[in-house]
């Protein structure tokens, strides 16, 4: 036994040493292969093509005080260091430039020229020096002919250094500020009670009702609507285009505090203004791009039937049914789609899928509309009336169909989880599942 811990020990050694002297050695002569037949390697500064001179600061791009699209001077610094070296070349660059694209690179003198003759490389000058030369990675245009994919991928890099000014401007709202306070957010709505997202703790105030947890993954959330606020444009600070407070979101951490306010523009205007009174600066914002100012306390709560932390991984399932003297035990197979044996009933395949949608959390229907408390008297009517009572995972729910709204009620946890339904054929009982 002894003999066989050391010889594994010294099994591990040997796999250990292999990967850190091969595997690294390999990575770092692929790593260096590269950079020795990459053209572009030093960083990226300044750019001056034919509709901007950019000029890159902390990170950001710049054209005079005009902030230029991060993602798009991102997606151009990339191509820039997939474009390899093939050869040197020598003659005239007006023989293999009848297209000539010239632009600036950290102040010295590029040009983009023709493909070559077989279209799977291109010409490419840096000041009097010519390669003929080929971009590696990705396409994101779809192509069956291999033969285009080369010319595909130059005129992409051409279409992004060819943007007119308009269409290089950043229009994502928080990229105008550089070092925004994200530990803690409180949203205020008018009408509504503010609450307050915890970003470093994955909390919210209030939090939670009983049974219900907050979202895995507070921050990647809020981000997720905080990206897509999109602006018009900037526009001049003037008290004048308040006319009336919808909402704002400020923004804190320990050094730092940050406020948009959300303004209607007028009475007989749908146009909203984001305004940041300590900078003075406002933003005339796209309609439909605002969620980050009115999604509910509850959206930022994983609403599920089953809580996550309940839900079990299953490849089959015993689920029972209860309505008043009608009981049938049914096995759940975890195929696509989910396939149910009951032992003495049919199933009704179409509605038994939108029930599954809700108690399993799938689909649309993965998330509740809204949460509420179970109350104590609303628990004992739920049990002593004629509803249908589903036990699966350890959970008791009870479907309670109200007009315009199912409601299952998580006995077990003590919440209702409440659905809008517009299908006035879904009753929500065992005989509508169950034939």
């Amino acid at each position: 036994m002894k003999n066989n811990i050391i010889l594994f020990g010294i099994l591990s050694l040997l796999v250990v040493g292999t990967y850190f002297f091969q595997e690294k050695r390999v990575e770092q002569e692929l790593k260096d292969s590269r950079l020795k037949d990459a053209l572009i390697v030093d960083d990226i500064l300044q750019l001056d093509l034919p509709n901007v001179k950019a000029e890159k600061k902390h990170g950001q791009w710049f054209d005079g005080e005009t902030l230029l699209s991060y993602n798009t001077f991102k997606q151009i610094e990339k191509k820039f260091s997939e474009i390899m070296k093939i050869k040197d070349i020598s003659g005239d660059w007006k023989n293999f430039s009848r297209q000539n694209f010239p632009f600036k690179l950290n102040g010295e003198d590029w040009a983009i020229g023709d493909l070559s003759l077989d279209k799977q490389s291109f010409y490419i000058k840096r000041d009097k020096k010519i390669y003929l030369a080929e971009i590696e990675g990705e396409s994101h245009h779809l192509t069956t002919d291999g033969t285009e994919i080369a010319e595909i991928k130059l005129n992409e890099l051409l279409g992004l250094l060819s943007k007119r000014k308009n269409e290089l401007k950043e229009l994502q709202l928080f990229r105008y500020f550089r070092d925004l306070p994200l530990d803690q957010v409180v949203i205020s709505n008018d009408g509504d009670l503010p609450f307050e997202l915890n970003l470093l703790s994955n909390t919210t105030t209030p939090a939670p009702i009983p049974g219900i947890e907050v979202h895995s993954n507070l921050k990647n959330k809020f981000m997720s609507l905080l990206t897509q606020a999109t602006l018009k444009e900037v526009l001049p600070f003037s008290e004048k285009g308040k006319f009336k407070k919808i909402s704002e979101v400020n923004f804190i951490n320990q050094n730092n505090k940050l406020k948009w306010e959300l303004w209607l523009k007028s009475q007989n205007s749908a146009d909203a203004i984001i305004f940041e009174p300590v900078s003075k600066r406002s933003f005339l914002m796209v309609g439909g791009t605002l969620k980050v100012f009115f999604v509910r306390l509850q959206d930022y709560w994983d609403k599920k039937v089953i809580p996550q932390k309940y839900f079990q991984p299953f490849s089959e399932i015993q689920v029972t049914f209860t309505q008043g003297d009608k009981f049938e035990e049914l096995t759940l197979e975890n195929k696509e789609p989910l396939k149910f044996f009951p032992k003495k009933f049919k199933i009704d395949s179409e509605k038994m899928e939108q029930l599954t949608q809700m108690i399993f959390n799938l689909g649309a229907r993965d998330q509740a509309e809204r949460v509420s408390i179970l109350t104590k008297a609303e628990k004992k009517q739920l049990l002593s009336g004629n509803h249908l009572i589903i036990r699966v995972m350890d959970q008791e729910l009870v479907l309670w169909r109200k007009t315009e709204e199912l409601i299952v009620a998580n006995v077990t946890q003590g919440f209702k989880a409440h659905f809008t339904l517009l299908d006035e054929k879904f009753l929500g009982t065992f005989e509508d599942m169950l034939k």
